[in-house]
């Protein structure tokens, strides 16, 4: 019984913990964020994961900063639930990463505080490299990540469901780098 616990536990953390096993390709005829050469462009590059989320208490905010979240088309990814309208804005991460951006903390403080006496589901987004179980289990992680900081700042844990759909919910299908950036994102959706 033990050998099929630690078989099935070894199993588990070898298929979450794979590498993405598509690179990016590049499509270099287009521009990204108004660079006019391919020197210009950033770099898509694999990086190791980082396991540690950013925690912060949330509390209430005065003014609310969504200048990064405009940049990354926040609004697009929510607005049919209606958690855009009600000023609930996507979290964007880092390639390959699921750890919360530095820019994304206000935002996340502001959702939190959004939602703090509703009930809703979490989504995982993905950009569509990595097979689709790595990809999956990335936006698992991702969507964890935003439930462990809401749940420091002071939402239910009972209120909050979470999903993956991996790189099956795409706002943006261009080739580029800016694109693929907008597919890395929690969405916060309202019952």
């Amino acid at each position: 019984m033990k050998r099929i616990t630690f078989t099935s536990v070894v199993l588990a953390l070898l298929m979450f913990s794979g590498c993405a096993d598509k690179e990016p390709t590049i499509d270099l005829t287009k521009n990204v964020a108004g660079s006019s050469s391919i020197d210009q462009m950033p770099s898509v590059t694999k990086s190791s994961t980082d396991t540690s989320a950013v925690i912060a208490p949330i509390t209430t905010a005065s003014s609310v900063d969504n200048s990064a979240n405009s940049a990354n088309g926040a609004n697009g990814a929510n607005g049919a639930n209606g958690a855009a309208a009600q000023g609930i804005s996507s979290i964007y991460f880092d390639y390959d990463k699921f750890d919360i951006r530095e820019d994304m903390q206000v935002s996340l403080k502001t959702n939190g505080n959004l939602v703090k006496n509703k009930t809703f589901k979490l989504e995982g987004n993905c950009d569509e490299f990595g097979s689709d179980e790595y990809n999956f289990a990335l936006g698992l992680k991702r969507a964890n990540s935003v439930k462990s900081v809401l749940i420091e700042g002071g939402v239910s844990a009972d209120a909050i469901s979470m999903t993956s759909l991996g790189e099956g919910n795409p706002v943006c299908s261009e080739k580029t780098q800016e694109c693929w950036a907008k597919n890395r994102r929690v969405d916060f959706k309202l019952p």
